[in-house]
């Protein structure tokens, strides 16, 4: 044993017992093809950062000299703690938060030790001390790094989401990462403790959202666990993890910046002091503004609740008749007992329509730094209600306006005062240049992770809770794509029952058909057009090296299909719904 893994055993009390030494084996899930990869031990670790000297190069290890107290110790706690690897000792509640009751604040004071034992989070029980410029690289060694760097921390996972979200819960596992879930009494997630995917969890009801951030402190600190990181994918989520990360001096955004986003008529506002272009946009608190804002905004214009979304609630109107129906029909549907995201708020706004083609730019922030964009084409959306129909990446958009697209994505994240995490952004490129809609400060849902990681060797979900952790983060994005693909949202074209559980797999026909994924069961009531905003029924994902290819291929197998649903009225009976009107299945009518 070199003197550079001696010291570091000697600082960590005892080395840890034989089976929970060995090499993690990564499982890079749903990667183009199967790569298992070992992770390197300390030993390894050492000789990448030393060269061939390794440890037992003169002079001590940096290690070694801030465990015998020498002048490298400021050194090194400055060099951890910039990184945010290390939490911070002593909390200084002096500064009234406001939301703190004084007996919270006062518990959180004297909890003690917040972080780990020995004063270092359990990410660094078997890896020495690494500073924060040797992870500021792109290459592969670095990255195998942060991924060991992973491994063993205590990382609180505030609200699971939706079931389909249980893929990152279970790749989280795989890297080792001991997750905690607090969540409802109800959440689905439950079930994830029994099957040893997650470590504990928190259960906390959620119908109280008013005193929901004192009480899930509460809860955070009774649970005794010592967390590293506080983190989610859940949009209902996002600022309060902000603000819980804020009281645990844990790494996170700014809460400030999280408000803004989740807030779009906000976002609104700060994009507009920042000189980026935004529509002209209106509040409306009640049906009296709807006059005023109509006036003010014009026809055609989007009605759409500032807190909402999956496009809920998002409506196109086109007259004042129209804005006035709409309206009262989505406050109807606003109701926390149905939906706890409209805790929130209840307020809407009316903003100016948009032309031109939709795109999401899939974003990575390491520490003020934009490290990672991908670019997608979003298909046209079903009108009026926004329902989102398919997309498609790498996107074959010209580079000249992707670039403008980018930089309108980044400038606005900047602007919004967001340092970490991964984030999705939605815009359209209309005929005056492009344009922000939304701003998600968190993963986007779907086939996100699994479009970036195919296309790009990119996974989000290990990104984003690197930069929870502090970790600074180079994804390796490759160079050319590895793969391309394509993604359908299949719609209900009309209400009925689905009478069928197989109805996809003629699609086994299609080589390139890599996912076919049944949304809604056999025997399942589905809302159609005639009713309100159509529901998702099922999703299909086609992989190949051309995107042109895969879109027409797509259309061609999904016009073929028949539809599996008994109608409730048999007027109401037509074919599929699919945006073979627009970009990218023609030329896009704003680029000349």
């Amino acid at each position: 044993m070199s003197s550079f893994t001696e010291s570091l055993m000697q600082r960590f009390d005892a080395a840890p017992p034989a089976a929970e030494r060995v090499d993690f084996a990564l499982n890079r899930r749903k990667m183009p093809s199967t790569a298992v990869e070992r992770l390197p031990g300390i030993a390894e670790i050492e000789h990448a950062y030393f060269g061939s000297a390794g440890a037992n190069a003169p002079g001590p290890s940096p290690l070694a000299a801030a465990a015998t107290g020498s002048s490298a110790t400021a050194e090194l706690a400055r060099s951890l703690k910039s990184a945010n690897f290390m939490p911070v000792g002593s909390l200084d509640f002096s500064r009234d938060d406001g939301p703190l009751s004084p007996s919270l604040a006062s518990r959180l004071k004297s909890s003690g030790n917040l972080g780990s034992p020995h004063g270092f989070s359990p990410v660094f029980s078997s890896l020495p001390a690494i500073r924060p410029h040797a992870l500021e690289r792109d290459a592969p060694e670095v990255q195998t790094i942060r991924r060991k760097l992973l491994r063993g921390a205590q990382v609180l996972i505030f609200q699971a989401g939706y079931s389909g979200k249980r893929f990152v819960y279970e790749h989280l596992r795989e890297l080792g990462v001991r997750l905690t879930i607090l969540d409802g009494p109800e959440s689905w997630a439950k079930c994830l403790l029994d099957e040893d995917v997650i470590e504990a969890y928190i259960e906390l009801d959620f119908t109280d959202f008013g005193s929901l951030f004192e009480r899930a402190l509460d809860a955070i600190l009774d649970s005794g666990i010592a967390f590293d990181a506080v983190a989610t994918f859940y949009e209902d989520a996002v600022a309060i993890v902000a603000r819980i990360a804020e009281a645990l001096h844990l790494p996170g955004n700014p809460r400030e910046a999280c408000d803004r986003a989740r807030n779009k008529r906000v976002t609104r506002e700060i994009m507009r002091v920042h000189g980026l272009p935004t529509p002209k946009f209106m509040r409306i608190d009640d049906a009296q503004q709807l006059e005023a804002a109509a006036e003010s905004v014009g026809f055609p214009a989007i009605l759409k609740p500032v807190f909402g979304a999956a496009s809920m609630g998002v409506h196109r109107v086109e007259s004042m008749e129209d804005l006035q129906n709409t309206y009262a029909k989505v406050r109807s549907m606003m109701n926390v007992e149905t939906d706890t995201i409209w805790a929130q708020g209840n307020e809407m706004m009316l903003e100016e329509f948009y032309d031109g083609d939709e795109f999401d730019a899939d974003v990575l922030m390491s520490q003020g730094k934009v490290v990672y964009v991908s670019l997608s084409d979003n298909w046209a959306c079903w009108e009026p209600w926004y329902q989102e129909t398919g997309m498609n990446i790498p996107s074959i958009f010209p580079p000249a306006q992707q670039t403008e697209l980018v930089n309108l994505a980044t400038q606005t994240l900047h602007a919004l005062g967001f340092t970490d995490g991964a984030f999705h952004v939605e815009l359209k490129y209309t005929s005056r240049g492009p344009r922000i809609i939304e701003v998600n400060a968190r993963m986007g849902g779907m086939c996100v992770r699994d479009a970036n990681l195919r296309c790009w060797g990119v996974d989000l979900v290990e990104e984003h809770v690197m930069t929870a952790l502090g970790i600074p983060i180079r994804p390796p994005k490759a160079p050319q794509p590895l793969t391309e693909l394509a993604q359908a949202a299949v719609n209900a074209p009309y209400s009925g029952v689905i009478d069928s559980d197989d109805w996809l797999e003629e699609l086994q026909a299609y080589p390139e058909c890599k996912v076919r994924r049944y949304l809604k069961p056999k025997g399942a009531r589905v809302v159609g057009p005639e009713e309100d905003m159509p529901d998702w029924i099922a999703e299909l994902i086609f992989e190949g090296p051309s995107v042109s290819e895969l879109l027409h291929m797509m259309e061609q197998a999904l016009k073929r299909l028949r539809v599996p649903i008994q109608p409730l009225d048999e007027r109401a009976r037509r074919g599929w719904f699919f945006p073979s009107h627009a970009f990218p299945f023609q030329p896009s009518a704003v680029i000349p």
